[in-house]
Protein backbone atom coordinates (compact mmCIF):
# COMPACT_ATOMS: atom_id res chain seq x y z
CA UNK A 1 0.00 0.00 0.00
CA UNK A 2 1.16 3.54 -0.79
CA UNK A 3 -0.02 6.76 0.82
CA UNK A 4 -2.10 7.53 -2.25
CA UNK A 5 -3.77 4.13 -1.85
CA UNK A 6 -4.41 4.93 1.81
CA UNK A 7 -6.13 8.15 0.78
CA UNK A 8 -8.22 6.36 -1.85
CA UNK A 9 -9.18 3.34 0.26
CA UNK A 10 -10.20 5.38 3.30
CA UNK A 11 -11.23 8.57 1.53
CA UNK A 12 -14.42 9.02 3.57
CA UNK A 13 -12.39 9.05 6.78
CA UNK A 14 -10.16 11.98 5.79
CA UNK A 15 -10.74 15.53 4.66
CA UNK A 16 -9.40 16.64 1.29
CA UNK A 17 -8.29 20.03 2.61
CA UNK A 18 -7.73 21.44 6.09
CA UNK A 19 -11.25 22.37 7.25
CA UNK A 20 -12.30 25.63 8.83
CA UNK A 21 -15.15 23.97 10.71
CA UNK A 22 -15.43 20.47 12.28
CA UNK A 23 -16.65 17.51 10.23
CA UNK A 24 -16.16 14.77 12.88
CA UNK A 25 -13.87 12.52 10.87
CA UNK A 26 -12.00 10.61 13.56
CA UNK A 27 -8.99 8.37 13.01
CA UNK A 28 -7.79 6.70 16.21
CA UNK A 29 -4.40 5.08 16.70
CA UNK A 30 -4.85 2.31 19.27
CA UNK A 31 -1.52 1.36 20.80
CA UNK A 32 0.55 0.06 23.66
CA UNK A 33 3.45 2.05 25.08
CA UNK A 34 6.07 -0.37 26.43
CA UNK A 35 9.01 0.75 28.53
CA UNK A 36 12.23 -0.78 27.22
CA UNK A 37 14.41 0.77 29.91
CA UNK A 38 14.00 2.39 33.30
CA UNK A 39 11.80 5.46 32.99
CA UNK A 40 10.49 8.28 35.15
CA UNK A 41 6.97 9.57 34.61
CA UNK A 42 6.62 12.66 36.75
CA UNK A 43 6.51 16.41 36.44
CA UNK A 44 9.90 18.11 36.30
CA UNK A 45 11.40 18.34 39.77
CA UNK A 46 9.05 15.75 41.24
CA UNK A 47 10.66 13.10 43.44
CA UNK A 48 7.86 10.55 43.17
CA UNK A 49 6.21 9.36 40.00
CA UNK A 50 2.64 10.30 39.18
CA UNK A 51 0.08 7.75 40.40
CA UNK A 52 -3.67 7.57 40.78
CA UNK A 53 -6.05 5.22 42.57
CA UNK A 54 -8.74 3.82 40.25
CA UNK A 55 -11.04 0.79 40.08
CA UNK A 56 -8.87 -2.15 39.04
CA UNK A 57 -11.10 -3.24 36.16
CA UNK A 58 -14.39 -2.57 34.47
CA UNK A 59 -15.72 -5.72 36.14
CA UNK A 60 -13.45 -5.61 39.20
CA UNK A 61 -14.29 -2.48 41.22
CA UNK A 62 -11.68 -2.96 43.97
CA UNK A 63 -9.34 0.05 43.99
CA UNK A 64 -5.75 -0.20 42.83
CA UNK A 65 -2.95 2.35 42.47
CA UNK A 66 -1.75 2.86 38.92
CA UNK A 67 1.20 4.61 37.31
CA UNK A 68 0.04 7.66 35.36
CA UNK A 69 1.45 9.05 32.11
CA UNK A 70 -0.10 12.45 31.54
CA UNK A 71 -1.17 13.67 28.12
CA UNK A 72 1.67 16.17 27.84
CA UNK A 73 4.26 13.45 28.50
CA UNK A 74 2.88 11.59 25.48
CA UNK A 75 2.25 14.35 22.96
CA UNK A 76 5.20 16.68 23.59
CA UNK A 77 7.92 14.12 22.66
CA UNK A 78 6.04 13.24 19.47
CA UNK A 79 5.72 16.92 18.57
CA UNK A 80 9.45 17.39 19.08
CA UNK A 81 10.10 14.40 16.84
CA UNK A 82 7.99 15.94 14.08
CA UNK A 83 9.55 19.39 14.46
CA UNK A 84 13.07 17.95 14.26
CA UNK A 85 12.06 16.15 11.07
CA UNK A 86 10.71 19.37 9.54
CA UNK A 87 13.99 21.14 10.36
CA UNK A 88 16.06 18.26 9.02
CA UNK A 89 14.35 18.35 5.64
CA UNK A 90 14.53 22.08 5.11
CA UNK A 91 11.12 23.44 6.10
CA UNK A 92 12.78 26.08 8.32
CA UNK A 93 13.43 28.91 7.76
CA UNK A 94 10.44 29.83 5.60
CA UNK A 95 8.28 32.82 4.74
CA UNK A 96 5.02 33.44 2.93
CA UNK A 97 5.52 35.69 -0.09
CA UNK A 98 2.64 36.67 -2.37
CA UNK A 99 0.61 33.72 -1.11
CA UNK A 100 3.43 31.23 -1.74
CA UNK A 101 5.95 29.61 0.58
CA UNK A 102 9.65 30.31 0.10
CA UNK A 103 12.52 28.69 1.95
CA UNK A 104 16.12 29.20 3.02
CA UNK A 105 18.00 32.36 2.07
CA UNK A 106 15.06 33.66 0.06
CA UNK A 107 12.86 33.40 3.14
CA UNK A 108 15.36 35.26 5.31
CA UNK A 109 15.18 38.23 2.94
CA UNK A 110 11.52 38.72 3.82
CA UNK A 111 10.43 41.06 6.61
CA UNK A 112 9.28 38.49 9.19
CA UNK A 113 10.52 35.01 8.28
CA UNK A 114 9.77 31.99 10.47
CA UNK A 115 13.28 30.85 11.29
CA UNK A 116 12.18 28.00 13.54
CA UNK A 117 9.25 26.55 15.47
CA UNK A 118 9.68 25.17 18.97
CA UNK A 119 7.77 24.40 22.15
CA UNK A 120 6.43 26.34 23.88
CA UNK A 121 7.24 29.98 23.33
CA UNK A 122 8.45 29.85 19.74
CA UNK A 123 5.55 28.34 17.80
CA UNK A 124 5.29 29.63 14.23
CA UNK A 125 1.51 28.87 14.05
CA UNK A 126 1.67 27.89 10.34
CA UNK A 127 3.59 24.60 10.07
CA UNK A 128 1.99 21.11 10.06
CA UNK A 129 2.81 20.64 13.75
CA UNK A 130 1.03 23.85 14.77
CA UNK A 131 -2.05 23.15 12.66
CA UNK A 132 -2.36 19.53 13.81
CA UNK A 133 -1.36 19.67 17.48
CA UNK A 134 -2.65 23.20 18.07
CA UNK A 135 -1.28 26.13 20.02
CA UNK A 136 -2.35 28.47 22.79
CA UNK A 137 -2.81 32.19 22.30
CA UNK A 138 0.07 33.69 20.30
CA UNK A 139 0.26 37.46 19.94
CA UNK A 140 -1.06 38.49 16.55
CA UNK A 141 -2.07 34.92 15.66
CA UNK A 142 -4.78 33.95 18.15
CA UNK A 143 -5.06 30.28 19.16
CA UNK A 144 -5.87 27.05 17.40
CA UNK A 145 -7.57 23.99 18.82
CA UNK A 146 -5.65 20.74 18.42
CA UNK A 147 -6.88 18.20 15.90
CA UNK A 148 -5.27 15.42 17.92
CA UNK A 149 -6.74 14.26 21.20
CA UNK A 150 -5.50 11.91 23.87
CA UNK A 151 -5.66 11.77 27.63
CA UNK A 152 -3.78 10.37 30.58
CA UNK A 153 -2.89 6.71 30.21
CA UNK A 154 -2.56 4.20 33.05
CA UNK A 155 -0.58 1.06 33.74
CA UNK A 156 -2.44 -2.24 33.86
CA UNK A 157 -0.48 -3.74 36.75
CA UNK A 158 -0.52 -2.00 40.15
CA UNK A 159 2.13 0.64 40.70
CA UNK A 160 3.76 -1.27 43.55
CA UNK A 161 4.70 -4.07 41.14
CA UNK A 162 6.28 -1.92 38.45
CA UNK A 163 8.39 0.65 40.33
CA UNK A 164 11.81 0.58 41.92
CA UNK A 165 13.74 3.03 44.10
CA UNK A 166 17.29 3.39 42.80
CA UNK A 167 20.12 5.22 44.53
CA UNK A 168 23.12 6.65 42.70
CA UNK A 169 26.49 6.99 44.39
CA UNK A 170 29.54 9.11 43.62
CA UNK A 171 33.15 8.25 44.49
CA UNK A 172 35.33 10.98 45.99
CA UNK A 173 38.71 10.36 44.37
CA UNK A 174 40.59 12.23 47.11
CA UNK A 175 39.11 10.43 50.10
CA UNK A 176 38.14 7.17 48.34
CA UNK A 177 34.73 7.34 49.93
CA UNK A 178 31.30 7.16 48.38
CA UNK A 179 28.05 8.88 49.12
CA UNK A 180 24.53 8.94 47.79
CA UNK A 181 24.01 11.89 45.49
CA UNK A 182 20.47 11.21 44.43
CA UNK A 183 17.63 8.72 44.59
CA UNK A 184 14.89 8.30 42.00
CA UNK A 185 11.60 6.47 41.81
CA UNK A 186 11.77 4.52 38.53
CA UNK A 187 9.34 2.59 36.37
CA UNK A 188 10.89 -0.76 35.50
CA UNK A 189 11.39 -2.06 31.95
CA UNK A 190 8.55 -4.09 30.44
CA UNK A 191 5.67 -1.94 31.69
CA UNK A 192 2.75 -1.43 29.29
CA UNK A 193 0.48 1.62 29.13
CA UNK A 194 -2.48 1.18 26.74
CA UNK A 195 -3.37 4.39 24.93
CA UNK A 196 -5.49 5.86 22.14
CA UNK A 197 -4.47 8.89 20.08
CA UNK A 198 -7.46 10.26 18.21
CA UNK A 199 -7.02 12.59 15.26
CA UNK A 200 -9.89 14.75 14.05
CA UNK A 201 -10.44 16.08 10.54
CA UNK A 202 -6.98 15.36 9.18
CA UNK A 203 -5.99 14.87 5.58
CA UNK A 204 -4.49 11.46 4.77
CA UNK A 205 -1.04 13.05 4.57
CA UNK A 206 -1.45 14.73 7.96
CA UNK A 207 -2.48 11.38 9.45
CA UNK A 208 0.62 9.74 7.93
CA UNK A 209 2.72 12.49 9.53
CA UNK A 210 1.18 11.88 12.98
CA UNK A 211 1.51 8.11 12.64
CA UNK A 212 5.14 8.54 11.60
CA UNK A 213 5.79 10.64 14.71
CA UNK A 214 4.33 7.88 16.91
CA UNK A 215 6.49 5.23 15.24
CA UNK A 216 9.65 7.35 15.36
CA UNK A 217 9.43 8.58 18.96
CA UNK A 218 11.25 6.49 21.54
CA UNK A 219 12.00 8.78 24.51
CA UNK A 220 9.25 9.62 26.97
CA UNK A 221 9.08 10.71 30.58
CA UNK A 222 11.08 13.14 32.68
CA UNK A 223 12.97 15.33 30.24
CA UNK A 224 16.04 16.00 32.32
CA UNK A 225 16.99 12.32 32.62
CA UNK A 226 17.32 11.53 28.88
CA UNK A 227 16.09 8.08 29.83
CA UNK A 228 12.82 6.32 29.25
CA UNK A 229 13.15 4.34 26.02
CA UNK A 230 9.59 3.42 25.03
CA UNK A 231 8.47 1.27 22.12
CA UNK A 232 5.05 2.07 20.63
CA UNK A 233 3.13 -0.98 19.39
CA UNK A 234 0.19 -0.20 17.10
CA UNK A 235 -2.66 -2.63 17.78
CA UNK A 236 -5.27 -1.16 15.46
CA UNK A 237 -6.47 1.95 13.66
CA UNK A 238 -10.12 2.91 13.87
CA UNK A 239 -11.98 5.26 11.55
CA UNK A 240 -15.18 6.65 13.00
CA UNK A 241 -17.44 9.66 13.46
CA UNK A 242 -17.27 9.47 17.29
CA UNK A 243 -14.60 9.08 19.94
CA UNK A 244 -14.17 5.47 21.00
CA UNK A 245 -13.08 4.87 24.61
CA UNK A 246 -10.89 6.34 27.33
CA UNK A 247 -7.37 5.18 28.08
CA UNK A 248 -8.42 4.19 31.60
CA UNK A 249 -11.20 1.98 30.22
CA UNK A 250 -8.62 0.37 27.93
CA UNK A 251 -6.30 -0.49 30.83
CA UNK A 252 -9.20 -1.72 32.97
CA UNK A 253 -10.42 -3.98 30.16
CA UNK A 254 -6.99 -5.59 29.90
CA UNK A 255 -6.92 -6.04 33.68
CA UNK A 256 -10.25 -7.90 33.56
CA UNK A 257 -9.02 -10.13 30.73
CA UNK A 258 -5.78 -11.00 32.53
CA UNK A 259 -7.52 -11.77 35.82
CA UNK A 260 -9.79 -14.23 33.99
CA UNK A 261 -6.88 -15.83 32.10
CA UNK A 262 -5.49 -18.78 34.06
CA UNK A 263 -2.22 -18.62 32.11
CA UNK A 264 -1.44 -15.06 33.27
CA UNK A 265 -0.45 -14.05 36.78
CA UNK A 266 0.07 -10.28 37.01
CA UNK A 267 1.51 -10.54 40.53
CA UNK A 268 4.10 -13.25 39.99
CA UNK A 269 5.49 -12.11 36.63
CA UNK A 270 5.67 -9.13 34.32
CA UNK A 271 3.29 -8.96 31.39
CA UNK A 272 4.54 -9.54 27.85
CA UNK A 273 3.54 -8.16 24.47
CA UNK A 274 2.19 -11.61 23.65
CA UNK A 275 -0.17 -11.41 26.64
CA UNK A 276 -1.62 -8.17 25.31
CA UNK A 277 -1.83 -9.34 21.72
CA UNK A 278 -3.69 -12.45 22.87
CA UNK A 279 -6.59 -10.36 24.19
CA UNK A 280 -6.31 -7.07 22.28
CA UNK A 281 -8.62 -7.81 19.35
CA UNK A 282 -11.51 -8.98 21.52
CA UNK A 283 -11.06 -6.11 23.97
CA UNK A 284 -11.07 -3.48 21.22
CA UNK A 285 -14.14 -5.02 19.64
CA UNK A 286 -15.95 -5.08 23.00
CA UNK A 287 -15.07 -1.48 23.74
CA UNK A 288 -16.23 -0.24 20.34
CA UNK A 289 -19.34 -2.35 19.74
CA UNK A 290 -21.59 0.04 21.68
CA UNK A 291 -20.16 3.21 20.17
CA UNK A 292 -22.85 5.73 19.29
CA UNK A 293 -21.66 6.07 15.73
CA UNK A 294 -19.88 4.50 12.78
CA UNK A 295 -16.68 2.55 13.52
CA UNK A 296 -14.36 0.85 11.03
CA UNK A 297 -11.58 -1.14 12.68
CA UNK A 298 -8.38 -1.75 10.73
CA UNK A 299 -6.32 -4.72 11.97
CA UNK A 300 -4.36 -7.65 10.57
CA UNK A 301 -2.98 -7.36 7.04
CA UNK A 302 -4.74 -4.05 6.37
CA UNK A 303 -3.06 -2.52 9.42
CA UNK A 304 0.31 -3.95 8.39
CA UNK A 305 -0.13 -2.38 4.94
CA UNK A 306 -0.74 1.09 6.42
CA UNK A 307 2.22 0.81 8.80
CA UNK A 308 4.41 -0.48 5.98
CA UNK A 309 3.49 2.49 3.78
CA UNK A 310 4.36 4.98 6.53
CA UNK A 311 7.63 3.22 7.35
CA UNK A 312 8.58 3.07 3.66
CA UNK A 313 7.99 6.81 3.33
CA UNK A 314 10.17 7.54 6.36
CA UNK A 315 12.96 5.32 5.01
CA UNK A 316 13.14 7.14 1.65
CA UNK A 317 14.87 10.50 2.20
CA UNK A 318 13.96 11.95 -1.19
CA UNK A 319 10.28 11.05 -0.96
CA UNK A 320 10.10 12.12 2.69
CA UNK A 321 11.64 15.52 1.92
CA UNK A 322 9.08 16.16 -0.82
CA UNK A 323 6.24 14.85 1.34
CA UNK A 324 7.12 17.22 4.20
CA UNK A 325 7.50 20.20 1.84
CA UNK A 326 4.08 19.51 0.25
CA UNK A 327 2.50 19.00 3.67
CA UNK A 328 4.01 22.23 4.92
CA UNK A 329 2.90 24.27 1.91
CA UNK A 330 -0.71 23.20 2.51
CA UNK A 331 -0.41 24.17 6.18
CA UNK A 332 1.49 27.42 5.75
CA UNK A 333 -0.90 28.79 3.12
CA UNK A 334 -4.06 27.72 4.97
CA UNK A 335 -4.50 30.97 6.88
CA UNK A 336 -3.26 33.31 4.15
Amino acid sequence: MTLSTLQEQYAKSFVQDIPRTPTNRYASIILLRETKSYAIFTTEGGEQQDVEQTPAGLNHPDPTTRLVMFKRKQVAPERRTGKALLRQYGVFPYAIKDGKVVYGDEALKEKNPYEDCYLTDGLCTHCPDCLIYGYAAVEGEGARKARLMTDTCFSVRPYELIQKQIKFNVINEATHTSGTITEYDYTTPGVFLPAVETTVDLTADEFAYVLGNVLRTTRYGKEGTRQGFVRNHILAIAFSDVELFANLEFSQAFYDAFVDDNEIDMVERALSLTDFQKHAEKIIQNLTEDAAGRVQLVTGDDLKAILSAVRSLNQDQEKLAQFLKDLHIRSATFTV
